[in-house]
């Protein structure tokens, strides 16, 4: 049950009975507070995820812009695990081939750490793992083909 003081009033919400604004003072804390640290690739992002909440964004662009973001510069799934066939089956030979070259070609750093780190964990009864000089070559060829 509400209490009929003025502190529980709707115009004063996180007002306590003393009437310091406890609620305004913890959202300039925080302000201040985020205010003095760094901005970080977090931060970016939220701020992005904010302009897309704007009444006069429509949801389909909404939709594309995540999209757009999350798979910009980065080949699709399928494209990474044909490479990783094609390398699994055929070793550093499978690198001279266009179709091969093509999908490295679409590959982020990150999606390229991440077949060399596979090719190296490789299972003997699935392929052989790759050296460190194999995966040297493969890096050698996505850093010829990022010219």
């Amino acid at each position: 049950m509400r209490q009929n003081k003025p502190y529980h009033a709707v115009g004063h919400l996180g007002h306590d009975k003393f009437g310091d604004d406890t609620f305004a003072a913890g959202c300039r804390s925080a302000d201040a507070k985020r205010a003095a640290r760094k901005r970080t690739s977090e931060d970016d992002y939220l701020d992005f995820l904010h302009e897309l909440m704007c009444d006069d964004v429509s949801l389909e662009r909404t939709y594309y812009a995540i999209h757009d973001k999350h798979f910009k510069g980065r080949a699709a799934a399928a494209t990474v695990e044909a490479l990783m066939y094609s390398l699994r089956e055929r070793g550093t030979a499978a690198l001279k081939e266009a179709p091969t070259q093509r999908r490295l070609g679409a590959l982020s750093v990150e999606q390229l750490r991440e077949v060399a780190a596979r090719l190296q964990r490789l299972k003997p009864h699935i392929a052989k793992a790759w050296t460190a000089d194999e995966v040297d070559h493969l890096l050698e060829r996505w850093d010829a083909l990022h010219g």
